[in-house]
């Protein structure tokens, strides 16, 4: 009888237990730019956080998020879809950028490069990948209620890139 119970109990914590996946979907952010047809695209928000920017020994610009109670990060994801089983063949881009939770946003240019707005680039490109700072675009984010919009048109010249432009709405 305990052994019954003992396996009900197992098979129950084990069967419950389900991770949670971030999605558009389950967000709630409708991503109104097009996507490459060849791939998926996705935005995240990160509340409460702040980008803080590093270097590493190479030069090279990465980041980590802090804790922020007025700032939040958006990050859009572009992955193209492999077919098969390719060595090599994945293929990443991202955008990414902090916001006041209650300022609109309306920024270009030399103003993108005073923020932190990043292009990320990941794939088998030998000294093309890793994050580079935006220089040149426009970017807003309105505010208004409980809605969120954002419209991003960028240009990167450090390396080549797909996606150019991205929209979204929050509720």
């Amino acid at each position: 009888m305990k052994k019954a119970i003992y396996i009900t109990a197992l098979a129950t914590t084990l069967f419950s237990c389900k991770s949670k996946k971030q999605t558009v979907a389950e967000s709630n952010i409708t991503v109104t730019s097009e996507c490459p047809k060849d791939g998926d695209c996705s935005v995240k928000l990160n509340q409460h956080k702040a980008i803080e920017l590093k270097t590493d020994e190479f030069g090279r610009l990465y980041y980590t998020l802090v804790d922020d109670n007025v700032k939040s990060v958006y990050q859009y994801t572009y992955k193209r879809k492999v077919k098969g089983n390719l060595q090599d063949a994945q293929y990443r881009e991202e955008v990414i950028f902090e916001v006041s939770d209650h300022d609109n946003i309306s920024l270009a240019n030399e103003a993108l490069a005073q923020k932190k707005v990043l292009f990320g680039r990941f794939c088998y490109c030998k000294g093309q990948t890793g994050y580079y700072a935006i220089k040149n675009g426009q970017l807003s984010v309105a505010k208004s209620q409980n809605k969120t919009s954002v419209d991003f048109n960028f240009t990167i010249s450090e390396v080549p890139q797909i996606v150019q432009h991205i929209s979204w709405t929050t509720p």
